[in-house]
């Protein structure tokens, strides 16, 4: 693989707690967030940074609590892929892979030697072909409410499925986010009990009502690609996977398959919790990425 040089990188102060990094790319800007530990001298011994990798449908910018918690003593990475949030517009469509290769080419512009990985949903399956693709770099992974298809009847479904929801994403008006309950009905597909922070789920939806449409697909329709599952068969590094009990994203029977398939992980429940215990359950998820993690 090829990495160009990015034609310009701009920092720009967002926050006291972190700042944004604008990378030019071929295709289009690269978005992160850089959290600056608060704490070194607290981090434990040779505690890499941690790279936070959000799902299909959403930005990084539901990882904003979890990136202050974990950056008390660490560096955290949080970008907005490709085709996402602040990352656009796109010049061309960006799949799953040409997603990984935006993750690699993050490591290597930051000089991240090491890197602890943590993936939410489609994110997740793109931590597995980081780690793949980058075994010598990456030292942990987390993949939240993630799972393997386990058949071929499971991939037919999802297509069919998925099919369907992108026709959908032709009406996608920006005022819907502004309609009194719609992000709360939105948002029930995702929570187990929806948070009553009406601006972050007027955020959530607004995340999705801007996505690029064609790179939106284009990475759905690589979500049940064997390969993600071959590469999970060759992860050798810890893996803690998180699974929400409630979650009606994920299918939760595939977890024990998922769990069979990487050798060396390892799985924790969240009990009353949906597709996103990061927003829903932050102190319980927290609690089980610092027992993880290198923190």
């Amino acid at each position: 693989m090829i990495y160009a040089a990015p034609v310009s990188v701009s920092k720009e102060p967002v926050t006291r707690e972190c700042a944004t990094m604008t990378l030019q790319r071929p295709f289009g800007p690269l978005v992160l967030d850089v959290w600056e530990p608060r704490a070194p001298a607290k981090a434990a011994k040779d505690a890499a940074p941690v790279l936070l990798i959000h799902g299909w449908g959403g930005t990084g910018s539901y990882w904003r609590e979890t990136a202050r918690y974990l950056s008390e003593t660490v560096k955290v990475i949080v970008p907005d892929l490709p085709g996402t949030g602040r990352s656009q517009p796109v010049n061309w469509p960006q799949n799953i892979f040409n997603q990984v290769d935006t993750l690699v080419y993050i490591l290597d512009t930051l000089g991240l030697e090491r890197v602890q990985v943590v993936g939410h949903s489609m994110g997740g399956a793109m931590a597995v072909l980081l780690a793949d693709a980058r075994p010598q770099q990456v030292e942990r992974l987390a993949l939240t409410s993630l799972c393997f298809f386990m058949s071929e009847a499971q991939e037919t479904m999802y297509k069919t499925a998925m099919g369907i929801f992108k026709l959908t994403m032709s009406f996608r008006p920006g005022w819907l986010a502004q309609v009194p309950l719609v992000p709360q009905l939105v948002a029930t597909r995702y929570f187990y009990r929806v948070p009553k922070d009406n601006e972050l789920l007027r955020q959530g939806l607004r995340d999705y009502l801007e996505l690029d449409k064609e790179t939106a697909a284009a990475c759905a329709d690589d979500a049940p690609n064997p390969v993600i599952t071959q590469a999970g068969a060759r992860i050798r590094v810890p893996t803690l996977l998180i699974a929400c009990r409630q979650d009606q994203v994920m299918p939760v029977q595939n977890v024990d398959f998922t769990l069979k398939t990487i050798p060396n992980s390892q799985i924790r429940w969240i009990d009353k919790c949906g597709h996103m215990p990061m927003v829903e359950k932050p102190q319980e998820y927290f609690a089980l990425l610092h027992e993880f993690l290198r923190l």
